[in-house]
C-alpha cells in the first residue's frame, strides 16, 4: 500500500466444531441460539437511526431482549420484514426527518451517518427531545498512523483547506475527516451527553463488505492459500455483536465520552488469526504460503482488500493496527472467542444468495491467487 490516503480511500470506498452444512434454524438475527440477554435495570425509549443493515439489528435484537422500547427511523428498503415489535418510522436522512419531529426519546444510536451534514441535520431536530446521542464513528477519524499504541487522544483528520463546502464525495481526503467533523457536530449539539464510539473492522454475521469473511471461506476451501508477509503482521476487527451490544449497555448507563470500539483482547497477528480459522474447519486439506509484501506489491495484489484485514507493513502504517482498548474494556466491552465469529460468519456466508457468493466485495480472486503462487514459486525455484 503506497500510503494512508489509499488505503482509505480502498476502505472506505468498497463500502460484514459444528456443522458447516448450512445456515442454523434457531436464534435471531444471526441464527445463533444463546442464553436470554437479561432484563435492563430501566428501560429506555430508544431510537435508532438504520436498524436494519449491519450493526443495527443485532443493536436492535439486543436491545429488545433487555426490554427496550425500539423505534427505527430508515427508508423502509432494507429487510423491512425485521422486527415486527418495533415502532418503523420511515423518512431519509438526506432529505426526508419529518418524522422525528416532534418525538421524545431517551437516546438515539447513530450508526450510519457517514457525512457531517446528516448528523447535524438529525441533532438540530433531536437536540431538545433526545437525552443521549450514541454517534458510531471510525479508527479512520486518526491521522496519525505511524505511532504505535494510540488512545482516544490522538490527532484527528482535517479536510484540506480547498476542500469545496458542498462536496460530499466519500474518498480517501475526506472519510476519516468527515467522521471527525460529525463527532464534533454531535458532541455541541450534545454536550456532556454524547457517546463517540470509533470501531476497527467490524466483523461477523451480516457483513456485506466481505473483508473478514474472505479468510474462513477460503480456509474451508483448502487446498494452497496464498497468505501476506511472513505472518507478524498485526490486525484488529471487533465482532459486531460484541459491539452492538456493548453500546447498548453503554446508552444504558448514558456512559458519554470517546471510546476506541476494538478487539481482540490481546495483539493477535495475522498468523496467528488464520491458524485460529484452520482450527475451526479442519475437515479440509490445506497449507499456507507466506508471500512477502514486496512481492505481492510487484503482482498488484492490493493490501486489506485482496489480502483482506491487514496492511502493508511499513514505517507509515506502523500503528495501524495497534490501537489501544482500554479505555473501553474498562467499561465493560467484552470479545466472544474467535471460533464463534469464525463458524457464525460462514453460516451466514452459506445462507446468502448464490450470486452474493459468486462476486464478494473484497478478497484475492481463486484465479489470481494462483497466479501469484506460481509467479512466487517460479522465482524461488529460479
Amino acid at each position: 500500500m503506497a500510503d494512508r490516503r489509499e488505503f482509505i480511500k480502498t476502505s472506505a470506498v468498497a463500502l460484514g466444531a459444528v456443522s458447516l452444512e448450512g445456515p442454523r434454524s434457531l436464534g435471531g438475527t444471526d441464527g445463533v441460539p444463546r442464553p436470554p440477554a437479561g432484563q435492563a435495570a430501566k428501560p429506555l425509549r430508544m431510537l435508532v437511526l438504520g436498524g436494519t443493515g449491519f450493526i443495527g439489528p443485532h443493536m436492535v435484537e439486543y436491545a429488545l431482549e433487555r426490554g427496550h422500547e425500539v423505534t427505527l427511523f430508515n427508508r423502509g428498503r432494507t429487510d423491512p420484514h425485521l422486527f415486527p415489535e418495533a415502532e418503523k418510522l420511515i423518512g431519509d436522512r438526506n432529505d426526508d426527518l419529518t418524522a422525528l419531529e416532534g418525538r421524545q426519546w431517551d437516546v438515539c444510536m447513530d450508526n450510519n451517518a457517514n457525512i457531517p451534514r446528516w448528523v447535524r441535520q438529525s441533532t438540530e431536530i433531536l437536540k431538545d427531545s433526545v437525552q443521549h446521542y450514541v454517534y458510531v464513528s471510525s479508527l479512520s477519524v486518526y491521522s496519525d498512523s505511524a505511532t504505535v499504541g494510540q488512545d482516544e487522544t490522538g490527532p484527528l483528520m482535517e479536510l484540506p483547506p480547498d476542500h469545496p463546502p458542498d462536496d460530499e464525495r466519500i474518498t480517501g481526503e475526506t472519510f476519516g475527516a468527515f467522521k471527525a467533523i460529525a463527532e464534533r457536530t454531535a458532541q455541541a449539539a450534545f454536550p456532556g451527553r454524547c457517546l463517540v464510539v470509533r470501531p476497527t473492522l467490524i466483523v461477523g454475521p451480516r457483513d456485506r463488505s466481505d473483508r473478514f469473511a474472505y479468510w474462513p471461506v477460503r480456509v474451508q476451501r483448502g487446498g494452497e492459500i496464498l497468505a501476506p508477509g511472513d505472518g507478524s503482521t498485526l490486525t484488529q476487527y471487533i465482532d459486531v455483536r460484541d459491539l452492538a451490544q456493548w453500546m447498548v449497555r453503554m446508552a444504558e448507563a448514558a456512559e458519554t465520552g470517546v471510546y476506541n470500539g476494538l478487539g481482540p483482547r490481546s495483539p493477535i497477528t495475522i498468523a496467528e488469526l488464520l491458524h485460529g480459522i484452520r482450527a475451526c474447519v479442519s475437515n479440509v486439506e490445506l497449507s499456507f504460503t507466506w508471500v512477502d509484501w514486496d512481492f505481492l506489491l510487484s503482482q498488484e495484489v492490493r493490501p486489506w482488500m485482496e489480502m483482506t484485514t491487514v496492511v502493508q507493513d511499513s514505517s507509515e502504517m506502523a500503528g495501524f493496527s495497534t490501537f489501544t482498548n482500554h479505555r473501553a474494556v474498562a467499561k465493560g466491552l467484552t470479545f466472544r472467542p474467535l471460533y464463534q465469529t469464525v463458524l457464525d460468519t460462514l453460516d451466514w456466508w452459506h445462507g446468502r444468495p448464490e450470486e452474493a457468493r459468486a462476486q464478494p466485495r473484497a478478497g484475492l480472486a481463486p484465479e489470481k491467487e494462483e497466479r501469484v503462487l506460481a509467479a512466487w514459486h517460479a522465482r524461488s525455484s529460479g
